[in-house]
């Protein structure tokens, strides 16, 4: 299987994260579950920039839960590279936050994209329509941020 470079790579916040042996399965490939993990630690590392985490969300009386994930696995990562990570949020017009993400190898290869959708509910489990202003200004922040990243350099 060979890796597919796109011609122009997601615009977002990304992150080097190491690939590990203990994340490889018998065929010496990164186990696919573990694509999951690599988003997550790619939007942590997002939002927790602009000051906000999943420990924050509940200290706030909020759960993010993530309700849908896709991941189209383009090529195998293999153990003793570093992957690139790479998180971009789409603006948000209710409660809600859909992310999208591209792994790339050292020399640029795609190797997978992804996205996730995350719904707002209160700790009671009610769910959100309406973005929280904590929410809604994390969001902001993290938009304008990518905004400047697709201005003409």
């Amino acid at each position: 299987m060979n890796a597919r470079p796109r011609p122009e790579p997601l615009r977002g916040f990304s992150l080097q994260i190491p690939v590990r042996f203990a994340e490889c399965d018998s065929y010496g490939v990164v186990w696919h579950g573990h694509y999951a993990l690599y988003l997550e630690q790619a939007r942590e590392a997002l939002t927790s920039r602009f000051g906000f985490t999943a420990a924050k969300a509940l200290t706030m009386g909020y759960r993010v839960p993530v309700t849908r994930m896709e991941i189209r696995y383009r090529a195998p990562i293999v153990v003793d590279t570093v992957v690139l990570v790479t998180a971009r949020l789409r603006p948000p017009d209710v409660a809600r936050f859909l992310l999208d993400y591209e792994v790339r190898g050292e020399s640029g290869d795609l190797l997978a994209d992804a996205s996730t959708e995350q719904v707002v509910v209160k700790a009671s489990g009610e769910l959100l329509v309406t973005l929280p202003g904590g929410l809604r200004k994390m969001a902001d922040a993290i938009l304008e941020f990518q905004k400047g990243m697709d201005q003409p350099s």
